[in-house]
């Protein structure tokens, strides 16, 4: 049976926030539906004209989880009127990105996942992740022939070889996964989540004190996991448009620890406490999956 979030499409897309980089566990299964896993529930999304209706595995209400994991406690159609005031760019391409929201993912999968980033594009790191969760998590359910299993715990992937995920495809970056899950399990998963407590500085340079954790990752994990909106990941597209767009100064030169800075420091002057949900959008905007919306957008104009 399908239940309703009480949520409208200006606050919350699916089409857009579960599949633009953030969290890569969710997979279109039909026309405005998706299936994902957040912690051990299997749950199937529906998009609709004014709502999204949920159904979950077990058939708990799981409306608060999903209101945490959407931080529906966050108004966002205010926020996209002050950022399209703010800035010409973002007002030039948030009609075609209505409800794309930032996720509280759990902040084990978020460092993971992102450390399966680099070099990479979103659905071999989708690949990536399903293989991960397959052979390290625990199995959940079976829904429509389809096996769904939790992610792995950080001592469960301390357990793994860098063999095993070099097999199912993780390349370089098996090293990484395996040591970054053997120093958590010294320090104890905990020390992860308690950086929700701390400052954002101080959150993102505890991350960076992991292996193989350079800013970028720890500005992802801090955005999608940590509750800090003001953290800017920096990756090659949010390098691009602020050369292009904000900063042209910079084009040419490296992007060193002090550019890094600089254009994150940019970015929080120009939008304010939720610089990382609105530097989202504009992410968004550069990717190709999305890159018939913005041409549609500048054909109606």
């Amino acid at each position: 049976m399908w239940r309703s979030l009480g949520v409208s499409p200006e606050e919350l897309r699916c089409d857009v926030t579960l599949v633009c980089g953030q969290s890569f566990r969710w997979k279109p299964i039909a026309q405005n539906e998706w299936r994902g896993v957040i912690s051990s529930c299997v749950i199937t999304l529906r998009q609709t004209a004014y709502d999204v209706l949920y159904r979950s595995i077990p058939k708990d209400d799981v409306a608060p989880l999903l209101r945490d994991y959407f931080q529906l406690h966050v108004p966002l159609v205010p926020l996209y009127g002050q950022w399209c005031q703010a800035d010409a760019r973002f007002a030039s391409v948030a009609p075609a990105f209505p409800g794309l929201r930032v996720l509280r993912t759990d902040p084990v999968e978020c460092l993971f996942s992102f450390l399966c980033s680099s070099a990479n594009n979103i659905p071999r790191i989708t690949r990536m992740i399903d293989a991960l969760c397959r052979r390290y998590g625990t199995r959940l359910a079976e829904v429509e022939g389809t096996d769904y299993h939790r992610f792995p715990t950080v001592y469960a992937l301390a357990a793994a070889s860098e063999e095993e995920l070099f097999a199912l495809g993780f390349g370089y970056r098996a090293r990484v996964v395996v040591t970054v899950a053997r120093e958590l399990s010294e320090r104890g998963e905990e020390w992860l989540y308690r950086l929700r407590n701390l400052p954002y500085e101080e959150a993102h340079d505890e991350l960076t004190t992991l292996p193989g954790v350079g800013h970028k990752i720890a500005d992802c994990v801090c955005l999608f996991s940590l509750d800090k909106p003001q953290a800017i990941p920096v990756d090659t597209h949010v390098w691009q448009i602020a050369q292009r767009d904000y900063l042209p100064e910079l084009q040419g030169r490296s992007l060193t620890e002090r550019v890094y800075r600089q254009i994150g420091d940019h970015f929080r002057a120009r939008f304010g406490e939720y610089a990382g949900w609105a530097h989202n959008v504009l992410f968004a905007a550069e990717l190709p999956a999305f890159r018939r919306r913005v041409l549609a957008l500048q054909r109606d104009r």
